[in-house]
């Protein structure tokens, strides 16, 4: 087996571009609108005397104030959930609203939602789009001989992470009008952390609040605040893979499963090097965008459109012939932007503030878990926040308590998620290890078990069930579970052949 098939298993259903773009026209359109549009940031005073919502002034949290560092989706989506249990909640981001931004083509990737994710939108009473063109088919996989592999799937929806970003930005605006307000082009300059106070540019003073949630991103401001304040420990790897994105190509690519059919696929050409590949995202007016991907630092060495031709042709043998000197000439003009990083924190709270989604837990695009677990840790924050109610006052037991509560609940579960993810991600920097190899026991002892006994083990090996909402924590511990009992039978097996070996039994 390979990486790229790790990451292309039929049977998982968790499969992410995290590198793809899908920036046509079409496929913004369902959420974007004629005009654009520039929130900009209204002053700190006014945003601390505008009053909490009236009707929410029976909901449990009523009259706390929560400031949310980021406006991407998981930002979005923690708004929500903190509105709807009765917060005033202000969102900032340093970037324009999406609508109103330039193409960002180092972010305008494609986001799948899995049930993992789902389930936060649904905790929300978000519906998704019922629009076919954004419903996933399934992925077709092109080896480096130019055979080609198909795995279905269903229920799974695309979004490029632009258009996700403001859809759940129009939503958040439409349910809670008076609840949540968002400021855009507001970077934050400076944290205070013990006086609960944050300086966005643009604010005109410090902006106070009773929460403060961190959901800006890998490279977080509010994360190092934390490091700073409250010695938050912090592990950040590179992903070690840069991508180049292409946009605006076509041609008859749909092997016949998929032939026909209205929905999404994504198309991915691998070689006998798994950071270097090429993937195909099917957009909604029938043209394909994709990344063309090599380790950090190769796309640096190729300096003529010549010479990427040369290797597309080289390594790619079923890349149409007609989209070469195209994405070599898209390639060329490009900048190469990061696949990713993978972040581990200590804790994911401090005084008065809780971090969530990638500033707390990105992880690389080998199982598409990082978009989705970022909204899951939104619906266990929901979560964390309906259990600290006192039943009998219908208010906060211990609101100061909240954060570490949050971080109680999710921390394990994440840093369960980074070791599944290192564990894989081993195997494309061509160094597998022994947490590599209990994956792989896990998988393959798991396979066999399912089909013998699955009224004892169950109908699958519990990772490739990272698509459900099963606890990574669990799926780690199945996956340790079953690395014992390989050995074991590893070691009676070795046992055996020793003892016929002399003629002992």
């Amino acid at each position: 087996t390979s990486g790229p098939l790790l990451y292309t298993s039929p049977t998982m259903q968790i499969h992410r571009s995290s590198q793809l773009p899908c920036a046509s026209r079409a496929t913004r359109a369902i959420y974007s609108r004629s005009h654009r549009l520039c929130v900009k940031a209204a002053s700190a005073a006014a945003i601390d005397a505008r009053p909490a919502a009236s009707d929410a002034g029976t909901l449990p949290y009523a009259g706390k104030k929560a400031v949310v560092v980021g406006a991407g989706p998981a930002g979005s989506c923690a708004a929500m959930m903190l509105a709807k249990q009765g917060f005033s909640v202000d969102v900032f981001e340093r970037r324009p609203e999406p609508r109103a931004d330039a193409v960002d083509l180092g972010r305008a990737y494609i986001i799948i939602l899995i049930p993992r994710g789902q389930a936060t939108l649904e905790r929300l009473g978000i519906p998704l789009p019922d629009d076919p063109h954004f419903k996933s088919l399934g992925t077709v996989r092109h080896d480096a001989k130019g055979k080609t592999s198909v795995s279905k799937e269903s229920g799974n929806v695309t979004f490029s992470r632009n258009d996700l970003a403001q859809f759940l930005v129009d939503e958040a605006r439409q349910r809670y009008p008076s609840s949540i307000t968002y400021h855009f082009n507001a970077e934050a300059e400076s944290f205070d952390i013990t006086g609960k106070k944050v300086t966005f540019k643009g604010a005109g003073g410090p902006v106070s609040y009773d929460l403060l949630v961190g959901a800006d991103g890998a490279a977080s401001a509010v994360r190092g605040a934390l490091q700073a304040a409250a010695g938050t420990g912090v592990e950040v790897s590179d992903s070690g893979r840069e991508y180049k994105v292409y946009m605006g190509l076509r041609g008859e690519i749909e092997p016949p499963e998929f032939a026909g059919k209205t929905g999404s696929t994504l198309h991915l050409y691998t070689t006998n090097d798994p950071f270097t590949t090429v993937t195909a995202h099917s957009n909604p007016d029938g043209s394909y965008s994709g990344t063309f991907s090599m380790r950090t630092g190769e796309h640096d060495t190729f300096t003529t459109q010549a010479s990427y031709e040369a290797l597309l042709r080289d390594k790619f043998p079923s890349l149409p012939a007609a989209w070469v000197p195209e994405i070599a000439k898209q390639a060329l003009a490009a900048k190469p932007a990061s696949a990713g990083k993978r972040i581990k924190c200590s804790a994911l709270n401090g005084p008065g503030v809780v971090l969530l989604g990638d500033a707390a837990h990105a992880v690389t695009p080998v199982f598409g878990q990082g978009a989705n677990s970022a909204l899951e840790s939104c619906r266990i924050l929901d979560d964390v926040l309906t259990a600290g109610v006192d039943a009998a006052t219908g208010k906060p037991k211990d609101f100061e308590g909240l954060p570490k509560a949050f971080s109680d609940a999710r921390t394990a579960d994440v840093h369960a998620l980074f070791w599944i993810d290192s564990a894989a991600y081993s195997f494309f920097s061509k160094r597998p290890n022994a947490d590599f190899a209990s994956l792989l026991v896990h998988v393959l002892l798991g396979t066999v078990l399912s089909k013998v006994v699955p009224f004892i083990y169950g109908p699958k090996p519990a990772l490739l069930s990272l698509g459900s909402q099963t606890p990574y924590g669990d799926i780690k511990a199945a996956v340790s579970r079953d690395a014992a009992g390989g050995a074991l039978v590893g070691l009676g097996l070795v046992t055996y052949v020793g003892l016929k070996a002399a003629k002992l039994i």
